[in-house]
């Protein structure tokens, strides 16, 4: 029996719609950023224009300047802390046996599974009953709970690959086991720990749903400005500091590819 179309014409039809789909979820962030350099007040497209009167506002706003390096801030945070505690989590899971130890990996990644809006209300209540205040620390933990599931799985795929025979061979010519792990362990499992990290950044950055419930005026992130921003005044700042997002979420990742893909030729050479 032939099949209903010859293969390259199904090849054609794949790429086809994959073309389309990616255009579907792309065009409105390439609108984005042409309106954010429209000179006038209220954004058209096409713009009428080329201006960078709106990244200049951006650029001499104390408040969105706030709302840009808290949102840094935290996000550093959180992926420091998540890779941290998911390291220390996925070595313990995949080099030790304990019981109930399927349930509790089940359990690390019940961020991913549960609402946002859950865990920001639930964590709020915990951290207050406790006597936290709501500040840097409090948005550093409550974004390591929402990272920490990414660091822990990539670290936890890296260790399963890993080949023990070289701690092996570390600690039969001398190494204590601190000093295989920082020379042998550590190097080989980075590219998965940096992977897991720069995942937990960028989620970190971007996160909005549970943070509403975890900030204060002096905390604000730059999600929650623009949200109150597009409720409140529909400015083209708003465009302007969506595209500057836009290029950190995408230009950090794609730098350290570059710097990393540099250091494992230079390594390798």
């Amino acid at each position: 029996m032939s099949p209903l179309l010859p293969d390259e014409r199904r090849w054609d039809l794949i790429r086809g719609t994959t073309g389309l789909l990616y255009l579907f979820l792309l065009l409105p962030l390439f609108v984005v950023v042409l309106v954010s350099f429209n000179p006038t007040q209220y954004p058209t497209f096409p713009p009428d224009g080329f201006s960078l009167t709106w990244y200049e506002a951006f650029l001499t706003s104390d408040r969105l300047l706030g709302a840009l390096w808290n949102s840094l801030v935290v996000a550093a945070g959180s992926a420091v802390v998540a890779g941290v505690v998911g390291l220390v989590s996925a070595l313990g899971f995949v080099r030790r046996e304990f019981e109930y130890k399927n349930v509790l990996s089940s359990l690390l990644f019940l961020p991913m599974l549960i609402s946002p809006v859950v865990i920001g209300v639930a964590l709020t209540a915990f951290l207050t009953d406790v006597g936290m205040e709501k500040n840097y620390i409090f948005l550093i933990l409550g974004h390591s709970t929402l990272v920490l599931p990414y660091v822990f799985v990539t670290v936890r795929a890296q260790l399963f690959g890993f080949d023990r025979s070289m701690e092996e061979a570390a600690l039969t010519l001398g190494a204590n086991e601190l000093e295989t792990f920082v020379e042998v362990t550590l190097p080989t499992i980075a590219p998965g720990l940096g992977a897991g990290m720069l995942l937990a950044f960028v989620i970190s950055f971007g996160e909005f749903t549970a943070t509403q419930f975890w900030v204060q005026p002096q905390t604000v992130t730059a999600p929650i400005e623009i949200y109150t921003m597009v409720r409140t005044s529909l400015t083209p700042k708003i465009n302007a500091m969506a595209t500057i997002l836009m290029v950190i979420t995408v230009g950090i990742p794609l730098l350290l590819d570059v710097l990393l893909g540099k250091e494992l030729i230079l390594k390798s050479a």
